[in-house]
C-alpha cells in the first residue's frame, strides 16, 4: 500500500468518513495544512472549519468544531490521517459545510 493515504474522520459517536484519499486539507492553529501520501508523521490541533477530503470518488466537505489530527504510517508503507472531532457534519458542498459550521460554532461563523 505504498503511496496511499487513508483518511478517517471520527467523533465519539460515529466514524463519519473513512477511505482512501488523495489529500486532506485542514485548518490548524498554525495555519492551513495539506496532507498527502507519505506525509511526515505529526500530531496537532484542528480549529473549527471545513475539512476537504479529495478522493477518486470526488471531494467531501466536513464541518468540524475543532479537534485533533494525527498523521502516521499505516504499517504497510502508506499514510493514515485521523481527525478526531467532538462534533462534525458531512456536507454536499463547501458552502453547505460552511452553513453547517455556523450551526456548530456560531462564534466562528461570525468571525469569518
Amino acid at each position: 500500500m505504498a503511496g496511499t493515504l487513508t483518511v478517517e474522520v471520527v467523533t465519539p459517536e460515529v466514524a463519519l468518513w473513512q477511505g482512501q484519499a488523495t489529500s486532506l486539507k485542514s485548518r490548524t492553529s498554525d495555519g492551513e495544512l495539506m496532507i498527502l501520501a507519505q506525509h511526515t508523521p505529526l500530531v496537532g490541533d484542528v480549529v473549527p472549519g471545513v475539512l476537504v477530503v479529495a478522493s477518486a470518488e470526488g471531494t467531501t466537505y466536513i464541518a468540524v468544531d475543532g479537534g485533533y489530527l494525527q498523521v502516521a504510517s499505516d504499517g504497510e508503507g502508506g499514510t493514515r490521517a485521523t481527525v478526531l472531532a467532538s462534533v462534525a457534519q458531512v456536507a454536499a458542498s463547501e458552502e453547505a459545510a460552511r452553513e453547517a459550521l455556523a450551526a456548530l460554532v456560531p462564534a466562528e461563523a461570525e468571525a469569518e
